[in-house]
């Protein structure tokens, strides 16, 4: 049976203090061209099988959406933020995985990925934006100790 790779974006309806910290830390320390930040989660499950009847199950899963506080997408949006994707190196979220497959009934999983998906608008051209987000995510989105990150 083919696999096939879905990507999910989890984010907050309410206002995600955390990136509202961010936001208020990166002016402080000196990024001003740093408008907004946003946070999301980013999921991408390799499975085998319909993958729109999975997409139909798994964004009702309560441990990765609430219905009350979290809205969901099947893509990263198009804006013109630059995005920076933050993971955790060697976190092969294998809890998690156990969970939906034996907990959930989700046998079609063969993998899961789980990662920070951070879209930061700044107000410069875009060569300089990808360094401004690049220096940003260096002094304070991500922590090089246990994480991993790209600018998308």
């Amino acid at each position: 049976m083919p696999t096939k790779t879905v990507e999910m974006i989890v984010s907050l309806k309410v206002p995600d203090t955390t990136a509202i910290t961010a936001l208020q830390t990166l002016q402080k320390i000196g990024f001003n061209k740093i408008k907004s930040v946003k946070r999301e989660d980013d999921y991408k499950f390799l499975i085998e099988g319909d993958d729109k009847n999975f997409k139909d199950k798994i964004c009702k899963v309560d441990i990765l959406v609430n219905a009350n506080k979290h809205s969901y997408e099947f893509s990263i949006s198009k804006e013109n933020d630059i995005k920076i994707l933050v993971k955790n190196i060697n976190d092969d979220v294998s809890g998690l995985l156990s969970t939906l497959k034996n907990r959930l009934g989700f046998k079609n999983i063969k993998k899961v990925e789980k990662a920070i998906l951070w879209s930061l608008t700044i107000e410069a051209e875009e060569k300089e934006a990808k360094e401004i987000a690049d220096k940003a995510a260096k002094e304070l989105l991500v922590n090089e100790h246990y994480q991993e990150y790209e600018i998308l």
